[in-house]
């Protein structure tokens, strides 16, 4: 059983990615240096580095490969000095990326369903060709490279003070190498088949864990443990469950400068902050991302992306990467420093906080465009939301969105119509409560599914019910609607096609067909009871073209199934707001944010800290509200009860404030 462990609040993730062909390594490693910069930082923990990408060690291994050019046992020194300070140090292993066992053991090497190893150069490159980012071979964590990673777990815990492990790379997906394929035959499974192969990753993953799990509960029980990888970092795997079981906490690893911009996490951190383990955020100091030596990401940014860690009842990091000569970068720990400054006055309002909201998302379960693209719509119009599960009770939300892809088995069917007949709001979008195969409806919905779209595009009229905020005229949608055909339930809004499909022997104009002046046969939007159904994949158009005309049907639509939202907020749409509970300390928490990230070349940055004044706060909640304060000057704010609201209004939002609402 897993332990739980202390993860701090403050923390840096210190890359050590080095080359042989880089000279004295560590040599100007100097431990009242290393010190002043982790207190100039505000730092609680840091990660430190056993062995990298590179399959080098920064310590005196007998098990494993020390780099060739090391002056110094650099990670027993950094958590020496660590500990002298009483800043925690796990230690970082890199698992699925060591390039020097991948040229020394080719057969530890991960294999593709074609027996090719990843992360080969093209046969024509030559020695000189530039590298591209991010280019490793992947290793198979078998047979005898599975002995070493045990062994060099095993040695560093015997060598060091040890307070946690973070293996890196981990949780892909099938390898067809010799040793992979002989399991899968060993254990009744086909290689051929796509759906075994994968059950077979998982089951060697999972078997790597629980070893490793057990050489360092064995050494030290109280430390942590994280494998990053399948459950946290993107893909189709973000919210996977077969690998949650194995790390003591979450590390969601975003940066948000590059990787799917500032959104991203707080979907991630509404699916992570309810699934009973604590976790923490992951962002960079740098201008785009890991292993950029002199990249540097201004203070106030830093500032915002933690305060919005914290809000969303995150811990903190920051990713730097040390240079090869071990010494440490002075105006990085500044910049961190002032970001984890703001921190300390507000983790106690937002650490272990529990979402509060009463808007469920009923995720696709391979993450992406729709559930992004839908989480981003709510974040704009400052509707926070939680995450709706089958295992959860859904009473505790006054309506739940599915996002556009969640198809459904028989069992959610049966929890969602039962939702809904006990007063729950539903908002379904694009194929969602179709069954598994796309064939008809698992939920009545007051229509029929008929068959996908015969058009590439086609256009929305929106009907007097949808109309608020849209133009008396229909508008394009980039992706045309299936067809449905209605029954018993009312239609909102009509389609119209196209003439055509844009193609080489009929075309229009330089991008679309116009449309046809009749409406189509299928409708835009359906209503039954407590029930609207909109046939186009909104979230989807919205990640993908983010066109306000969609989020404007979509949020008009959501207000007539979302009736009682318990927390609302005016703020413009770059605006963010996450509401949360604290129990233990009878309070509220209405966490407010405000620096909209700009496009800078292939970066978002925050740059212009603009502050907003006389920001409107209400909540419904069924305790009684007996004040509300500001929560880092602790100023009182003047509250308004009316029909079962509470309302205040917060006099100044400059990147961040949080008000809170204390009851009896």
């Amino acid at each position: 059983m897993m332990h739980e462990v202390i993860i701090p609040s403050r923390q840096v993730h210190l890359d050590f990615h080095t080359s042989e062909h880089i000279p004295d390594v560590g040599a100007l490693f100097d431990k009242e240096e290393w010190q002043k910069a982790l207190r100039v930082g505000r730092i609680n923990s840091i990660n430190i580095f056993a062995k990298c990408h590179h399959g080098w060690s920064y310590y005196p291994t007998k098990v494993g490969r020390p780099h060739p050019n090391l002056k110094r046992n650099l990670l027993g020194e950094q958590i020496e000095a660590c500990h002298e300070i009483g800043v925690n140090c796990p230690v970082y292993y890199s698992v699925g990326w060591s390039a020097q066992d991948a040229i020394a053991h080719p057969d530890w090497r991960f294999l593709d369903s074609k027996g090719q190893p990843c992360g080969l150069p093209p046969p024509e490159s030559k020695p000189n060709d530039p590298m591209p980012p991010y280019f490793w071979q992947n290793m198979c964590p078998s047979g005898d490279y599975l002995e070493l990673i045990k062994a060099q777990t095993e040695e560093i815990c015997k060598m060091f003070h040890v307070d946690g492990f973070w293996y890196d790379i981990c949780c892909y997906g099938p390898c067809y190498c010799q040793r992979c394929v002989d399991g899968m035959r060993k254990d009744g499974l086909d290689p051929a088949d796509e759906k075994d192969a994968k059950a077979y990753s998982v089951r060697k993953w999972q078997h790597m864990m629980r070893e490793l799990n057990a050489i360092v509960q064995a050494h030290w029980p109280r430390a942590s443990i994280f494998y990053n990888g399948g459950p946290e970092l993107g893909g189709g795997a973000l919210y996977g469950k077969e690998w949650h079981e194995f790390s003591t906490h979450h590390d969601l690893e975003d940066l948000p400068t590059t990787w799917g911009g500032y959104d991203r996490f707080p979907i991630r951190s509404r699916y992570f902050s309810e699934r009973f383990k604590k976790y923490t955020a992951m962002s960079g100091k740098f201008h785009t991302s890991w292993g950029e030596f002199g990249g540097f990401k201004h203070a106030d940014a830093m500032r915002y992306e933690a305060a919005a860690m914290i809000a969303y009842g995150a811990r903190c990091n920051f990713g730097d990467q040390l240079h090869p000569s071990g010494k440490m970068e002075m105006a990085t720990y500044k910049a961190i420093g002032e970001a984890y400054r703001y921190v300390r006055k507000i983790e106690e309002f937002g650490l272990d906080a529990v979402p509060a909201a009463n808007l469920g998302l009923w995720l696709s379960g391979a993450g992406g465009k729709h559930d992004q693209g839908v989480a981003s719509m709510l974040l704009e119009a400052h509707l926070d939301f939680r995450i709706a599960e089958p295992d959860r009770d859904l009473t505790i939300f006054d309506a739940i969105i599915l996002t556009g892809n969640a198809r459904l088995d028989e069992h959610s069917a049966e929890l969602l119509a039962a939702y809904v007949q006990q007063g729950g709001g539903l908002l379904v979008l694009g194929q969602s409560g179709l069954n598994a195969a796309g064939t008809h409806f698992l939920i009545d919905v007051g229509t029929e599914y008929v068959g996908p779209a015969e058009y590439d595009v086609d256009y929305v009229v929106a009907g007097r019910e949808l109309s608020r905020d849209l133009p008396s005229a229909p508008f394009l949608c980039y992706s045309a609607a299936p067809r449905v055909r209605v029954t018993d339930g009312k239609p909102l809004a009509a389609i119209r096609e196209p003439y055509f499909s844009r193609t080489f022997e009929h075309y229009c104009g330089h991008l679309n067909t116009p449309f046809r002046l009749t409406d189509a046969p299928h409708p835009a939007a359906v209503q039954k009871g407590r029930i609207i159904y909109l046939p186009h994949a909104l979230g989807e158009l919205y990640h993908v073209h983010g066109a306000r005309v969609h989020r404007q049907f979509f949020l008009n639509a959501l207000r007539r199934v979302y009736r009682r939202p318990n927390c609302r907020v005016e703020m413009p749409s770059g605006g963010r707001v996450s509401f949360v509970k604290q129990p233990d300390k009878a309070r509220y928490i209405v966490h407010l944010l405000y620096g909209p990230p700009m496009p800078r070349g292939r970066c978002q940055v925050i740059e212009d800290l603009v502050p907003l004044y006389d920001v409107p706060v209400e909540i419904r909640v069924p305790e009684t509200i007996r004040r509300a304060y500001t929560a880092v000057d602790r100023k009182p704010l003047r509250i308004v009860r009316r029909s079962g609201v509470v309302q205040c209004r917060v006099p100044e939002v400059r990147c961040h404030q949080a008000v809170v609402f204390e009851y009896r």
